[in-house]
């Protein structure tokens, strides 16, 4: 059951958030609720979303210790500073878009004492129905090309029964040890600030030899993606994909076939990086500051497209109007051609009358002239 955030707490699910707003509130008071027979502890960062140190804008449920880091960390970035509040065994990492289906916490728990080989357990993605969603977890085919793997991801088809080792599991709701995530330093905070965090955990797990599985019978819900506009995401999967590759092609080809071994990799190099004051404020005003600017330009590339949009429609109206005044006035030039034919043939009618007739007075020729006149 939840308990009131303590360091020695076997189980410790950290919540990182991108500010405080009532979808974490939302998210916190689940976990709170959650029934499990494991006595838990839970802690939230919050990245802000301003360059202000704005206040909270909702309250959260007491108990749960709350981190507000002066810069925006990321998801990596914050999972790596809430490592550090804590001594316990298990560390849950928990996206404030989601909420735990009974059993959730118990099976990853269950699943951990089982098999010790794993340093990384997924959880199970499904919708109110309980319907499999995707994605849960795949294979790193082809090995040097990150952005297919989701394609290997089968568990909406063939939802699985039992704990499956798998490559990669999705970061959403899963689990994974103290130990695991201290023999590799944990995610790359240079994935900032999310896109194939759990990918890049996943393939450094199993070139230090853990294998990472997947739990269906810990289920949760997910509300997808809601933390980032879908143009910046847009933007972070071209910017992040080549690094991904270059990075771990070459791990992830010597890894292909076998579910975990110790194979050369590059190992959290970002821990030698040194940075001075001044870097380090010029990083935290630019943290502070993308995330709005994105936001920003996904709103104002929205309102273009609504404007284009509406001009689209309007000028395709236009056209549809000039389309039916064309129709019409075909159909009145039509309807004026056959009344001219129809004088015209009166007009033939006329001569060959004229012509069968004796020759009439000068008086009459001209009168029957101007008729013929009028009828041309």
């Amino acid at each position: 059951m939840f308990v009131a955030f303590d360091r020695r707490v076997r189980v410790h699910l950290g919540v990182v958030a991108l500010g405080a707003h009532a979808r974490l509130r939302d998210c916190l008071e689940a976990l709170v609720a959650h029934e499990s027979a494991h006595d838990f502890a839970v802690s939230c960062l919050v990245n802000p979303v301003t360059p202000d140190d704005a206040p909270l804008d909702v309250p959260l449920p007491a108990g749960v210790h709350v981190e507000r880091p002066g810069s925006n960390l990321g998801w990596p970035g914050g999972l790596q500073r809430l490592r550090g509040l804590w001594d316990g065994e298990l560390f849950v990492w928990v996206q404030d878009d989601m909420v735990p289906v009974a059993g959730w916490l118990d099976a990853l728990v269950a699943a951990a004492d089982a098999h010790p080989r794993v340093g990384c357990f997924g959880a199970l993605r499904v919708d109110e129905e309980d319907r499999v969603l995707l994605h849960n977890g795949g294979r790193a085919e082809p090995p040097d090309r990150v952005r297919p793997w989701n394609d290997t991801d089968t568990t909406a088809e063939q939802r699985p029964t039992e704990v499956t080792t798998l490559d990669w599991v999705t970061s959403k709701g899963c689990l994974t040890r103290a130990a695991a995530f201290d023999d590799v330093s944990g995610p790359d905070p240079r994935l900032w600030p999310l896109n194939h965090v759990d990918k890049d955990y996943c393939t450094h797990l199993r070139a230090h030899g853990w294998d990472v599985a997947l739990v269906p019978q810990a289920r949760l819900l997910h509300l997808g993606s809601q933390s980032a506009p879908s143009s910046f995401r847009g933007f972070l999967n071209e910017w992040r994909d080549g690094w991904f590759d270059a990075r771990w092609g070459a791990t992830a080809t010597a890894l292909h076939g076998r579910t975990s071994a110790e194979v050369d990799h590059p190992c959290a190099e970002w821990r030698d990086l040194r940075v001075d004051a001044v870097e380090a404020a010029a990083g935290q005003g630019a943290t502070r500051m993308l995330v709005p600017f994105a936001r920003l330009e996904s709103s104002s590339r929205k309102a273009f497209e609504e404007h284009h949009e509406a001009v689209v429609q309007a000028f395709e109206a236009r056209v549809a109007d000039l389309e039916q005044g064309i129709e019409e006035a075909v159909g009145r030039l039509h309807e004026a051609t056959e009344r001219l034919e129809r004088s015209r043939r009166r007009a033939r009618r006329l001569r060959r009358r004229l012509r069968q007739q004796p020759q009439p007075r000068p008086g009459l020729a001209a009168r029957l002239g101007q008729r013929l006149a009028r009828l041309r």
